[in-house]
């Protein structure tokens, strides 16, 4: 109980930091969790941790952005000019809304995740995983990323050069394709993460930070739970989109506020709770990760050797199922981020202005520890790390310049064994 309990506070404190600190990653929970891959922790443990850390960067991350301008999150940069426009008091009563709204969204989430993986059941599973209806999933996965990406023609190359370097264990394959692979042998997940969005990220001029003004005590202004249902149910549908699940929440419900400023950040922080919640749902009952988030989570659980669609169902502690602690862990976690996210405002405000200028060298420091970890378990030499690390950077580099996201490069990279693997058994039983 004590070590639950301690792994809940840690996930919360983590995910607080890495919303108001708007240089740490929204995916800073997982990062860390590599840190402790060489050993075995519970499936209840590690997802306790990840949905603690997540969710806590969305909450938090609409304080940083609201109280300093600064985005703590990605999706909230979609309403920064409209903060010009709102005064002391209805930043004030803006804070308790969103934080509020992001309370409401955040438990329906759970409380839908939970019905819909108890509805489904462990009965069901063995046609959710025939090689047919998987390959069918996948495809889809795929193509919604062409319909979510700026340019078609760039999502097709990452999935392409994703599948061509993944391929780990698929012997079935030609020699040619193998002998190609030689050069990437030994590259970690980490690495290609590290390479291709945190140090470019790093690179960013941050953004000037603007008198700070005192808050003192919030309060609401008259939320409406209708409303929050609303955007909740928005949220819920496009968490379930591969790749920008939680910006393209954020912005759709955006524009339903009209010409509202209030209303429409309100909606969109609200949304984009929801959705942060159901990217989860794939991933649990498919396997299936469609975002950054989960694409890392999907790596450590393949690290650890971790079924997840079958180990969420199963017993855990107390003798709840695994999803059912998971969830109700959950649930406490969404009451204590509104309770913090709704007092010492004034506290966290003056924590971003006195680490703003020491961000860059607290990330640095924070990556070094975990390059280091992975230096550890990767299977090469430092040289070839380094080398590896230098192209795929450069290749961070190259996708940034021109506003591209690597999260398809990273799916079809991980994801690449099986779905290689389902398309030459599709194949091969077809012929």
């Amino acid at each position: 109980m004590l070590e639950l309990i301690l792994v809940l506070a840690a996930g919360i404190l983590v995910g607080a930091i890495a919303g108001l600190l708007p240089a740490l990653p929204v995916f800073t929970g997982p990062l860390i969790l590599y840190y402790f891959v060489s050993d075995y922790y519970s499936v209840e443990y590690l997802l306790i941790f990840w949905l603690a850390s997540y969710s806590g960067t969305q909450f938090f991350g609409s304080i940083a952005t609201i109280t300093t301008k600064i985005p703590g999150e990605e999706s909230s940069a979609i309403y920064l000019a409209d903060i010009d426009h709102l005064n002391i008091t209805q930043k004030r009563n803006l804070l308790y809304d969103t934080a509020l709204g992001s309370w409401v969204a955040s438990t329906l989430s759970l409380l839908f995740v939970w019905t819909v993986i108890t509805f489904v059941g462990i009965e069901v599973f063995p046609q959710l995983l025939s090689m047919n209806v998987q390959l069918v999933i996948y495809a889809f996965a795929i193509v919604l990323f062409f319909f979510t990406g700026n340019n078609w023609i760039a999502t097709a190359m990452l999935i392409t050069l994703g599948l061509f370097i993944g391929p780990r264990q698929n012997y079935a394959l030609p020699d040619f394709w193998f002998e190609s692979q030689q050069f990437f042998q030994g590259y970690t997940l980490y690495m290609v993460v590290l390479g291709t969005i945190l140090i470019p990220a790093l690179t960013e001029k941050t953004a000037p930070l603007q008198h700070i003004q005192k808050f003192g005590t919030i309060r609401s202004k008259g939320y409406s739970v209708l409303s929050g249902i609303k955007n909740s149910i928005i949220g819920a549908i496009a968490g379930l989109i591969p790749g920008p699940s939680a910006s393209v929440a954020t912005a759709f419900a955006y524009k339903t506020g009209g010409n509202n400023r209030y209303k429409k950040i309100l909606n969109a922080e609200t949304a984009n709770n929801s959705a942060v919640i159901t990217c989860s749902i794939p991933f649990f009952l498919l396997g299936l990760p469609i975002n950054q988030n989960t694409l890392l989570m999907s790596n450590i659980m393949d690290i650890q050797s971790i079924d997840i669609m079958y180990a969420i169902l199963e017993p855990g502690m107390f003798g709840f199922r695994v999803i059912d602690t998971v969830i109700m862990c959950g649930l406490i976690c969404m009451a204590v981020y509104f309770y913090l996210s709704t007092h010492l405002i004034d506290l966290y405000s003056n924590l971003v202005q006195t680490l703003h200028d020491k961000m860059k060298w607290i990330v640095l420091i924070l990556l070094l520890a975990l390059i280091s970890v992975d230096l550890q378990y990767a299977e090469t030499t430092l040289f070839k790390y380094t080398i590896l690390l230098a192209l795929f950077t450069v290749f961070g580099f190259i996708l940034k310049h021109y506003n591209i996201s690597a999260v398809p490069f990273l799916f079809a990279l991980i994801l690449a064994d099986k779905i290689i693997w389902l398309t030459i058994q599709t194949i091969t039983i077809q012929s």
